[in-house]
């Protein structure tokens, strides 16, 4: 009968899990297509000063998954430029090719083609410096890039580099006369090699992401968000009972009151973030998973977590404000939570959404909560890194919190 008399909540029990699968369709979608189906952004620093670089670059553009960027603003990209924006998060990859990368190439080509002439009695005419030849193509990722994507860069380079040698020393054997017949061992020329390097150039490589460092942080702000559930069913019984308003009647009660609950509730989803995280660096180790690495500022997490618990909060008392019953608030409230995580990045990555639906993830507090934690656990960033979504996510609690109070006066 309750049910019947709502029926704003019942309307809201069909449409809410019709949005639910349309969304989780859509997002879905991503990780069962073939990956050759995606577009990834690719940075390149090109500093050789031959055309291996050059036939590097066109061989990947060949590529439908990868989109090559060695330009910006018409000027060519440097190698501090392409660090400093994997730091920045503004792209997930990048490539530096080194200065000697064509003329290591032709020196150990060299080496190669002399040591097939001598070994069929012809004389070894090609020039060889004695240098020792150790150019590498560098691969740098931002720390949060899965490791699948990773090694399918990695692949790619390496299918692209190896026909740039194979060409190079077939134009070594050319020059000499009868030795293009002879079989080419491809795996010795084992220069210009492909190797992943860190962002800060130090002995250990950042934490990248693995199952752990998404899921702990992930699931975290996905049980702080979902304090909706209580707040807003607390509130609309508080209502129901007469609670609300015998605390209206007393003078200044209810400001107290209302700041109290919201402290109280923060306190609360602060104490669940670092609960988690204590989860993630003891208890799950223990099933044979990495255990949680906190990253170098540590600290930060500390103003991150006020951050998130404070948006959470003030959504729960927007929740319970702005309708009338518990059959409306608690099921919008948790499934609008399941929709802002499923869009956010907390069940798949954003990086392989859809365009639109990366644009409509902007719009999801659990995604600016998962970014500012993925600054300090995965790219060890200090107080300038958490700050656009700690800003993002104080200023959207500050709106939500203010909203109620209007709506409580009408």
């Amino acid at each position: 009968m309750l049910l019947l008399r709502d029926p704003g909540g019942l309307l809201l029990l069909l449409l809410m899990p019709a949005a639910l699968i349309i969304v989780m369709a859509v997002v879905q979608d991503a990780p069962y297509r073939d990956y050759q189906e995606m577009k990834f952004e690719i940075l390149v620093a090109n500093k050789d000063k031959g055309n291996t670089g050059t036939k590097l670059i066109e061989g990947l553009r060949k590529n439908k998954s990868f989109i090559m960027i060695d330009r910006l603003q018409g000027v060519a990209v440097t190698e501090e430029q392409l660090k400093a924006s994997l730091r920045d998060g503004q792209y997930k990859m990048g490539i530096v090719i080194p200065e000697d990368a064509t003329a290591s190439l032709i020196n150990t080509s060299n080496k190669l083609a002399n040591e097939m002439a001598g070994a069929m009695g012809l004389p070894a005419g090609l020039p060889v410096q004695g240098r020792q030849d150790s150019a590498a193509i560098q691969l740098l990722f931002d720390p949060v890039v899965k490791p699948s994507f990773r090694s399918a860069l990695g692949f790619a380079l390496n299918q692209y580099l190896t026909q740039v040698k194979t060409e190079i020393l077939l134009q070594r054997l050319s020059r000499m006369n009868g030795s293009g017949d002879k079989p080419v061992n491809l795996e010795s020329m084992n220069v210009l090699a492909v190797a992943e390097k860190s962002l800060d150039n130090g002995p250990s490589v950042n934490p990248s992401m693995n199952s752990t460092q998404h899921n702990v942080p992930a699931w975290a702000i996905f049980g702080m968000f979902l304090i909706v559930v209580p707040i807003s069913g607390n509130m609309i019984r508080e209502r129901d009972e007469g609670s609300a308003l015998r605390i209206r009647l007393i003078p200044t009660a209810n400001k107290r009151v209302g700041l109290g609950k919201i402290v109280f509730y923060i306190l609360v989803c602060i104490l669940q973030f670092f609960v988690m995280m204590l989860v993630g660096i003891f208890i799950l180790p223990l099933f044979g998973l990495p255990q949680l690495t906190l990253g170098a500022h540590a600290l930060n997490l500390l103003p991150m977590a006020f951050a998130i618990s404070f948006a959470a909060v003030n959504y729960g008392y927007f929740i319970g404000s702005i309708f009338k019953t518990a059959n409306q608030a608690m099921p919008f409230g948790a499934i609008s939570i399941v929709l802002f995580s499923a869009i956010g990045g907390v069940w798949v990555p954003v990086e392989i959404l859809p365009e639109v639906m990366k644009k409509i993830a902007l719009f999801s507090p659990l995604h600016w909560s998962l970014e500012g934690v993925n600054e300090v656990i995965l790219r060890n960033s200090g107080w300038k890194g958490i700050l656009k979504p700690f800003a993002i996510l104080v200023g959207s609690g500050v709106l939500l919190g203010i909203m109620p109070v209007f709506l409580g006066k009408k």
